[in-house]
């Protein structure tokens, strides 16, 4: 299939499934969790400050919020959002693109940002070379990805090899909904990926509330009991944190800073 048509098929998608959320930076109410979003820029050392942001599959473009004081935000999607007119002010624009042709000269952004985004690209490889391509030297890349090198993982692995899922579908979002494309993304893949492009320097971190999905992804099948899934989490809880910092691996998404 040409990516041309994969790309018109995740646009379809995600029109169909609005409502999907598969970020740990959206809470409750679907809204950015700025405060997270502030605790994970300060782990990876990321200043904003009088930088040049792309957000690089925006989704309703929520992540803006958090770009108030900040210079000039630039967020692309596959689809055009009604929140787009609402957001849309003398520093914070939108515009319909893909990732493959992103419409912006070379070397003109300090940052890159690719939330929840990248492992739904078609070709993740030409993605990089276009990211590469518009950052300025010096610039940097905030990455966020679901893991698969886990438990989480193994079931995808066998989900998709002898199971009901086609290939790159399972995930365990949505009580284990289809995704239209979903990568088997582990931090092998993207320092490949984006080694591919040029790029050198990798900092990543986990995320210890999801340290129970990435081991025991089952707290989120739809047919395991609210009682029982409840209780594993609170119990994984008390052992996430060490376990998240020696091994970052075990939590269902890493968060990446890429030079």
């Amino acid at each position: 299939m040409i990516e041309e048509e994969k790309i018109q098929k995740l646009r379809l998608f995600y029109q169909r499934e609005k409502a999907l959320v598969t970020s740990p930076f959206i809470d409750d109410d679907l809204k950015l969790n700025q405060d997270l979003f502030a605790r994970v820029s300060r782990s990876l050392n990321m200043s904003f400050q009088d930088k040049i942001v792309l957000d690089i599959g925006c989704g309703s473009g929520m992540l803006a919020s958090f770009f108030i004081d900040h210079k000039f935000y630039i967020g692309f999607d596959l689809n055009v959002r009604g929140s787009f007119k609402i957001l849309r002010d003398n520093s914070h624009h939108y515009a319909q693109a893909n990732a493959l042709q992103l419409p912006i000269a070379d070397n003109t952004v300090d940052v890159a940002v690719c939330m929840d985004s990248f492992e739904h690209f078609p070709d993740q490889l030409a993605a990089t070379v276009e990211i590469r391509r518009v950052l300025k030297p010096g610039g940097f890349i905030f990455l966020s990805v679901p893991n698969y090198a886990n438990i989480a993982g193994i079931v995808k692995f066998c989900c998709e090899r002898f199971g009901s899922y086609e290939k790159d579908t399972w995930a365990p979002f949505d009580y284990w909904k289809a995704e239209e494309l979903e990568h088997f993304m582990t931090p092998g893949r993207v320092r490949r990926l984006f080694g591919g492009a040029g790029f050198s320097t990798f900092t990543h971190i986990g995320f210890d509330r999801e340290v129970v999905v990435g081991l025991i992804p089952w707290v989120w099948h739809p047919k395991t009991p609210r009682i029982f899934a409840s209780a594993i989490s609170k119990t994984v809880s008390l052992v996430a944190k060490p376990i998240c910092k020696v091994w970052p691996a075990s939590s269902l998404h890493t968060f990446w800073r890429i030079e």
